[in-house]
């Protein structure tokens, strides 16, 4: 990989490409006024990360481009400021102060959304286990700019993970989070969901195992809870009480610790 800016950068993002680079254990390759594909031929490198001014973004010949973005959070946080509901809080019984793992982060929207509720007593930690995904978003949630100072304080909140989920998960002591939330990549594509497009290509797209499940109901005080696309039937697998909301494009479902509905 090549890390690089745009061109005649400012310090800010000079300082940014370093910082990121560094994280690669890489050099920040000098621009100047070379295109991406003379400086891939010199460095002999197809993938190239480029900072601009507007964040970081992964550049791979035949694939789409890959940055972070808040996706869907920015839009459903106004929602919730305005009042309104969300299903995945409603599912998850989320309140100010939980702490929740979500083990599968991706983009991290979901992750934005829980910090958002949890609040500042709260802790949102998210699991990413390929390495690009998990820099690229971990520095994306610091650096994104926004209007929202509402936005931005629930995305500076979250902690960012590098590891395989089931890893982690076992790692951690019984009952230390409130709750678990797991979003493994549809295994049928959500038409409407453009902005996971680009997330495809760099993701774990392992489906979900019995004892990553089996972990997170020892992991979790309340609830682990489960996200799939519409057409999914992954929670009648791992025995989950699918929560069914009209007009959604997943299905959420859930099991209580103890047991209980």
């Amino acid at each position: 990989m090549i890390v690089t800016t745009g061109l005649e950068p400012a310090l800010t993002t000079l300082r940014h490409a370093t910082e990121l680079a560094k994280q690669f254990g890489l050099q920040v390759v000098q621009r100047k006024d070379l295109s991406l594909s003379e400086i891939r031929k010199r460095q002999n490198d197809q993938e190239v990360l480029v900072v601009s001014a507007q964040g970081a973004r992964l550049e791979v010949p035949g694939k789409k481009p890959f940055f972070f973005h808040p996706n869907t959070s920015a839009f459903r946080i106004k929602r919730l400021m305005r009042g309104d509901t969300d299903t995945m809080l409603a599912v998850c019984q989320i309140h100010p102060g939980d702490t929740v793992l979500d083990a599968t982060l991706g983009l991290g929207a979901d992750s934005i959304v829980f910090s958002y509720a949890t609040g500042v007593e709260g802790k949102v930690v998210g699991i990413e286990s390929e390495r690009v995904l998990a820099i690229m978003v971990k520095d994306g949630l610091r650096h994104w700019s926004s209007d929202s100072e509402v936005l931005m304080e629930a995305m500076r909140r979250i902690e960012v993970r590098c590891n395989n989920h089931l890893e982690e998960l076992k790692g951690l002591s019984d009952r230390s989070f409130d709750v678990v939330y797991f979003d493994p990549m549809f295994e049928m594509t959500v038409q409407s969901s453009s902005g996971i497009a680009g997330v495809r290509e760099f993701a774990n797209q392992q489906p979900l195992c019995e004892e990553a499940v089996s972990e997170a109901l020892r992991v979790a005080r309340k609830r682990v809870v489960l996200k799939e696309g519409k057409t999914g039937r992954m929670y009648e697998r791992f025995g989950f009480i699918p929560f069914r909301s009209g007009g959604q494009q997943v299905v959420y479902s859930y099991k209580e610790i103890g047991g209980g509905e």
